[in-house]
């Protein structure tokens, strides 16, 4: 997974909202189309596209980062599958419930796919998968709207650090490692899990 391409676009569509609403709301404050209705009906609409345009690209980060973690794990162990992660989000009320377990369940889950493989690559850690659920259900808090798109990044990078070591890990492990027989010459052998 490209790090550096899922955080940019993450990155930009915030800091063009952020851009955006902060300098329509300098503008609007400053009274300079107070008498302009047309001016500020225009005004008004980019800071809800700008709004629609973040809302949007948050809405399929976040079903794309799940898919994309719950994917790279399954192997008919794992008790969340990509469906579930992305499907019980839409129960109301179980969601309250579910996004911690999608979110916060996930380096667990991953860490006991590593350690059941033997596999080489890091442990994750929990703090950044907890506190995006947190910071989603805080979200009507002022501050919180800002910090959220931060934690996001943060989880987002970690899950792009884990894909892609996963990935690497897997793919050594079948490379075909050679060999010598018991005459000397060179012998293909397979790896498997």
């Amino acid at each position: 997974m490209s790090k550096i391409r899922y955080i940019g676009v993450y990155a930009a569509s915030f800091a063009l909202f952020i851009v955006l609403e902060i300098g329509l709301f300098i503008v609007l404050r400053s009274g300079i189309f107070r008498r302009e209705e047309k001016v500020l009906t225009l005004l008004l609409g980019l800071m809800i596209l700008a709004l629609l345009q973040f809302t949007l690209v948050s809405v399929i980060y976040t079903f794309l980062m799940l898919s994309k973690m719950w994917g790279a794990i399954q192997d008919g162990h794992t008790s969340v599958t990509v469906g579930k992660a992305i499907g019980y989000l839409f129960i109301p009320f179980f969601n309250l419930y579910w996004i911690f377990k999608a979110w916060g369940g996930f380096p667990a889950e991953y860490n006991r796919y590593i350690e059941r493989y033997g596999l080489n690559v890091p442990k994750l850690g929990n703090a950044a998968f907890v506190a995006y659920p947190i910071s989603i259900l805080l979200g009507m808090i002022p501050l919180i709207i800002i910090v959220q798109p931060l934690v996001f990044i943060a989880v987002i990078w970690q899950i792009c650090d884990a894909v892609t070591a996963l990935k690497t890990a897997v793919d050594e492990r079948r490379q075909p490692i050679a060999s010598s027989d018991k005459f000397g010459l060179s012998v293909s052998t397979e790896n498997s899990r």
